[in-house]
């Protein structure tokens, strides 16, 4: 072989050395994923074996006895800016449902008897 012939064939065969290269790269990173994959299932079996729960156990625990707590809305909107000589005027111009609805607001919240004792006469009056 001369030494022309040689070199060519070097420079062939490292051609084809990169040509190797460049597809066992690119099929490597396409499968590599799957491969760390799966060795993360394989450490997540042998750590949780499947004949053990993986659901935590329920613990036991004493009923919390509490009052239940009720958000109210106001009855009317605004309802908590006004004072009480302005819910007085306005109570004699309301329907039936909307007095029980501020009594029953009133007896939750503020707890004005004022207002309650005069919304309970406006009732037994109608």
């Amino acid at each position: 072989m001369s030494a022309f012939q040689i070199g060519e064939r070097f420079k062939q065969d490292v051609r084809n050395a990169r040509v190797i290269g460049e597809f066992t790269v690119k099929i490597g990173v396409q499968k590599l994923p799957g491969l760390v994959w799966q060795a993360f299932s394989r450490l997540r079996s042998a750590a949780y074996p499947q004949e053990q729960s993986r659901v935590r156990p329920p613990v036991a625990t004493a009923p919390i006895e509490s009052e239940a707590v009720s958000v109210l809305s106001e009855p009317i909107v605004g309802y908590d800016l006004l004072a009480s000589s302005q819910i007085s005027e306005l109570l004699a111009t309301l329907d039936r449902t909307s007095i029980e609805n501020i009594i029953h607001y009133e007896s939750q919240t503020r707890k004005r008897q004022s207002i309650i004792s005069e919304a309970q006469s406006l009732l037994t009056q109608s």
